[in-house]
């Protein structure tokens, strides 16, 4: 991996009930597409280690892209996107500090990252690494910078979390050793959680003891042991894989991304999710429509995952219509049918995406970009009513498709490409929208 960015030295943080650490946030820019891996480090206290009721916690987004929102956890830890495998929870911590690495889908150009905070976390250090085609990520022989004597659950130590990125392979393998063989009272133990979800010990699968922990140093006695982690696993917009520890085990990982999410596509993954692929999509690009309420975006999504999509036709009195009027977007409509008139041409049709010649239309609102990809085309028909004023007919017809041009450097980008590929599968389905508007052209106005 090529290292393309580092970071150190951040302020310290001033505390607070949840609020932006702007001080920690950091440009970077990025030389062309591909495959990065965000490297962050921080430390966070419980709420006894500050002498106080309130525990530190951290989390970050990027480009706008808050990680690890709605993320559920079995140790009911998360709590307003902090708690979760990407990000820092001091109840947890206790004190100890935790790596996370992002891998992530990046565009050629400049990126920011925001850090929020609760109380006064410690962020350490950030490490921007560039992943090439067919490269292996690789960590050997880590051992814990603390050894923490705790109680059944662990300490979160590393986490890797997958922002449209899909690990093809993932290779955890660990030497814990028993209490007898380090002449302890407590052996080493390794934590495994998937998508918030601990992976039971399959040697003591129902012992309160070890149950919890994946790799024990008392089952396995300094035994090396390996764990692989199927692609089918990582089937979300975000997924995440977060290890948590006791004592001082020893822990390798690989792990070989899929060189673009049309090979993950392609790879029979989604064939053996196709049953229930209303979950996953709307556990991806649908969730972040519905969430932060998209209305458009999420009902179109919905409707090109039926069987057959029909055509979808507005009048003028829906909401839809009522929505587009008030983009400032609507007024280029209105000026290049203003111009027809103007010519003498009071009825026809104009193709949009010449931007050269000034006819790309794209909506400025978010739900109407995310529903209506770009104006392919407008009908209208004009009538003289008086001297300067006209009545309009409009018929404006779009495509329901993504193209992820359109949405460089976008917080839903990750989103749009995955959708671009189950597109290109045909499990997302391309339908045609026709929206009728009315309306009053008076050509005197300048």
């Amino acid at each position: 991996m090529k290292e393309v960015f580092s970071k150190i030295n951040f302020p310290i943080a001033l505390g607070g009930n949840i609020y932006h650490l702007s001080g920690a946030d950091t440009f970077f820019d990025v030389a062309d597409n591909g495959k990065y891996v965000i490297c962050v480090t921080a430390s966070a206290k419980n709420a006894k280690q500050n002498l106080s009721t309130d525990d530190d916690d951290l989390r970050l987004a990027l480009d706008g892209y808050e990680f690890g929102k709605y993320e559920i956890h079995e140790e009911q830890t998360s709590w307003k996107g902090f708690g979760t495998a990407s990000s820092w929870d001091g109840a947890s911590l206790k004190g100890c500090t935790k790596t996370i690495y992002f891998f992530c889908e990046l565009q050629k150009g400049e990126h920011l990252i925001k850090f929020y905070a609760d109380c006064t976390p410690s962020l350490k250090e950030i490490k921007i690494f560039r992943i090439e085609d067919g490269e292996i990520f690789q960590l050997k022989d880590l051992s814990p910078t603390a050894n923490i004597k705790i109680d059944k659950k662990g300490v979160p130590w590393i986490s890797f979390v997958f922002l449209g990125v899909k690990p093809e392979i993932f290779s955890i393998s660990s030497v814990c050793e028993s209490a007898k063989q380090k002449g302890s009272t407590d052996g080493d133990n390794l934590k495994v959680i998937i998508n918030g979800k601990i992976l039971h010990n399959k040697k003591s699968p129902t012992s309160k003891k070890y149950q919890n922990f994946y790799f024990s140093g008392d089952l396995n006695n300094g035994q090396s042991e390996s764990l692989k982690i199927g692609s089918e696993n990582f089937e979300f917009l975000e997924d995440s894989v977060e290890i948590w520890y006791d004592e001082m085990p020893n822990v390798s990982i690989e792990i070989k991304p899929f060189d673009s999410v049309n090979s993950w596509a392609n790879s029979g993954i989604l064939e053996i999710r196709k049953l229930n692929f209303y979950e996953f999509i709307l556990s991806a690009l649908g969730r972040i429509f519905s969430l932060i309420g998209l209305k458009y975006s999420s009902d179109f999504l919905k409707h090109s995952l039926s069987d057959n999509p029909k055509n979808l036709v507005f009048d003028d009195k829906s909401s839809l219509v009522s929505e587009i009027k008030k983009d400032q977007t609507y007024t280029n409509i209105i000026a290049i049918v203003k111009n027809q008139i103007e010519q003498g041409v009071l009825n026809g049709q104009v193709y949009f995406g010449n931007e050269s010649k000034g006819l790309n239309v794209n909506f400025e609102s978010s739900d109407l970009q995310f529903s209506l990809h770009g104006i392919k085309k407008v009908e209208y028909d004009a009538v003289q009513k008086e001297q300067n004023l006209y009545y309009v007919k409009f018929k404006l017809f779009d495509v329901y498709d993504f193209d992820t041009k359109a949405y460089e450097i976008s917080p839903v980008w990750v989103g749009v490409h995955m959708a671009d590929v189950l597109e290109a599968i045909t499990i997302l389905k391309n339908f045609e929208i026709e929206i009728n508007i009315e309306d009053l052209i008076n050509t005197y106005e300048i």
